[in-house]
């Protein structure tokens, strides 16, 4: 999230739906052509390649170090480098190459800038100001071609949009001694205006604590203009710290859900959940003197109510779910957990490569009619490079792709 609490990129991202392939059948007899036989075998299915998306007319850009990756399917994906003073870099080959979409007067894009990603051609990114106060955000609605640029009453902030006009951004006011002051805004014309719904900062006028000034707040997720979530975590053992709006963000309640046998007590960190349309899943870490452990509660009517009966943690590490069924949990050292029935079991897959202590982000997505496509990123080193490696076999076999 950016700023005090959030990591400078909020893994949030989208996955976006599957293509089923076309098939070729054999053609249908004439009205004249009798039937004198019945085939003993099916005919044979000829999938119709899924062609490359055509390029924008942009720079290439060779060998961008990544700090952040967002694929909204197996081809078309987005990113932030930190060459020189910075790139909004987007491929349209699944991460072979990448292309400089850069808004022509952004200043220093880096770890503190924010990159949200509707689909392939609308996206926002978030420059905050030196203060984290005020900051300037760039649209785009063709793909990178052109931005459009204004200043939004707010700093470093995560931001989420529904769709081209409604947005939400969670604004950090600053965070300290177990507490976070955060601020929401909302706009429904793309970004360009913003309107304050909510604060928790006791020295401003219209402060709130429906949302409470203590723990540290690591993100949000909106479901609908009026439902979403704030998640983060507080140093108290047992505790989740999940709350829930249904009225846009004005007013906020915690969330009450049971922790699993032998979990009572452990300290907690909630993220915001992941949706799949009407499916749901909430993502909670959960802190034993000795282990951490991961651990997925599941919704079907759109985060109105979660479970975790059958589910068990998993070990705790970077994740990311394709779709409300299948996902991927690592840590970057050892196996791979995936799992095919939204976090109840999970099956152990052993990857080609190591990225022990290293391993920033995971991202699947669906790919044609069966299968993912995955990517793992690592974090800079000390001569500012990173790695991006590239799957499509669930995470056995990876590739290189800026080695």
């Amino acid at each position: 999230m950016r700023g005090k609490f959030f990591l400078p990129l909020l893994a949030v991202g989208l996955a976006a739906c599957a293509v089923v392939p076309m098939a070729t059948l054999p053609p249908a007899p004439s009205p004249t052509q009798a039937f004198t036989s019945i085939p003993t075998t099916a005919p044979t299915l000829t999938a119709t390649p899924r062609p490359t998306p055509i390029p924008p007319a942009l720079p290439a850009m060779a060998s961008p170090r990544l700090a952040h990756i967002e694929f909204q399917d197996e081809f078309q994906g987005w990113g932030i480098a930190v060459n020189d003073n910075g790139h909004i870099v987007r491929t349209v080959d699944g991460g072979q190459a990448w292309l400089d979409a850069t808004p022509a007067d952004a200043g220093q894009i880096g770890f503190s800038t924010t990159l949200f990603v509707l689909d392939p051609d609308h996206v926002w990114v978030l420059m905050p100001g030196p203060d984290f106060y005020s900051a300037s955000l760039y649209r785009t609605t063709d793909g990178g071609l052109t931005w459009a640029s204004n200043p939004v009453p707010f700093g470093g902030a995560d931001i989420q949009f529904l769709d081209p006009s409604i947005g939400r951004a969670l604004a950090d006011r600053g965070a300290g001694a177990g507490s976070n002051a955060v601020g929401l805004y909302q706009t429904s014309d793309g970004g360009v205006n913003w309107t304050s719904v909510f604060h928790n900062d006791p020295t401003e006028p219209g402060a709130s604590d429906s949302l409470p000034l203590s723990g540290i707040k690591n993100g949000m997720k909106f479901q609908s203009a009026a439902t979403g979530w704030v998640s983060g975590s507080v140093p108290v053992p047992g505790n989740i710290y999940l709350y829930t709006t249904h009225n846009g963000g004005g007013g906020w309640v915690q969330t009450s859900l049971p922790l699993p046998a032998g979990y009572e007590n452990a300290m907690t960190m909630a993220h915001p959940p992941l949706f799949f349309g009407p499916d749901g899943l909430f993502p909670l870490t959960l802190y034993l003197p000795d282990s951490a452990g991961l651990l997925f509660y599941a919704s079907q009517d759109g985060g109105g109510n979660w479970s975790a009966e059958g589910r068990t943690p998993v070990a705790s590490g970077r994740y990311s779910f394709a779709d409300a069924s299948h996902g991927w949990v690592w840590d970057g050292a050892g196996p791979i957990s995936m799992t095919s029935d939204g976090g109840r079991a999970w099956e152990n897959i052993s990857p080609s490569l190591s990225l022990s202590g290293v391993l920033n982000q995971i991202q699947f997505v669906p790919a044609g009619s069966s299968g993912y496509t995955g990517w793992a990123l690592t974090g800079l080193d000390e001569s500012n490079h990173s790695q991006l490696f590239k799957t499509t076999d669930n995470g056995a076999t990876w590739m290189p792709l800026i080695p």
